[in-house]
């Protein structure tokens, strides 16, 4: 008797299958009927979940986030002021993006110029979605007096602003680095500009936040940069 799998386990094979297959070959170099061969299926199945490989690949980033703000929402229920749980909310995402090196090649698909307008989606998405736990840390502290700040939706959107948008360009930037060295001294640059920005928009001493970069999170850069030089 044929055992039918599960729909949301057979639509989490192929984006399993379809991320290695990325590492292996890139994702522009990957094909639907790879993925479907590797998983042994017909087009149809694939075409059943996703449209067309643009939306999977919207639909590993989308799991991408998912995965991020988890790990972002715990941080902030396990601090105790607004300045700890801001700080924790840095720290955790910093980490989780530099440990999953092997989205690596779904972030440098999103960055193409063919996918600005799936890439943008994405990003409002995201936004909305850090507005959310990002708020009410900004509302507490303009509450108890930890941070100084005049309107407390207009930070909001100013950190946010920062996570997004600066981000953006930080990476392009870096993206051009002639080396390691430089790849990962402009993200580090970067990544202070980002701390002391938040620093003075909440009204906090400088050097309230910092986002140590231990050895796993360099080698998770390195890697990065390393698929950059082999992106055609």
């Amino acid at each position: 008797m044929r055992v039918t799998k599960d729909p949301r386990v057979r639509r989490e094979e192929l984006l399993d299958i379809a991320l290695a297959l990325s590492n292996d070959v890139g994702f522009e170099g990957m094909s639907v009927e790879l993925v479907t061969q590797t998983a042994g299926v017909a087009k149809g199945t694939f075409y059943h979940y996703f449209k067309s490989k643009n939306d999977l690949l919207y639909a590993l980033a989308e799991r991408f986030g998912e995965g991020l703000f988890a790990v972002m929402r715990e941080a902030v229920e396990t601090q105790p002021t607004p300045t700890d749980r801001l700080g924790a909310l840095m720290r955790a995402a910093a980490a989780y993006k530099t440990a999953s090196s092997q989205t690596a090649h779904i972030v440098l698909s999103l960055m193409n110029e063919e996918n600005q307008v799936l890439r943008r989606r994405l990003m409002q998405a995201w936004e909305a979605t850090t507005r959310v736990f990002l708020r009410p840390v900004v509302a507490d502290g303009a509450s108890d007096g930890s941070f100084h700040v005049l309107d407390v939706d207009s930070s909001t959107d100013f950190l946010i602003g920062l996570w997004f948008d600066f981000a953006d360009r930080l990476w392009i930037r870096a993206a051009g680095a002639t080396d390691p060295d430089e790849f990962m001294s402009t993200l580090l640059n970067g990544a202070r500009a980002v701390s002391q920005a938040q620093e003075r928009i909440l009204g906090l001493p400088d050097g309230t936040f910092t986002i140590p970069l231990g050895q796993p999170a360099q080698k998770g850069l390195a890697d990065f940069y390393q698929l950059i030089l082999r992106k055609p």
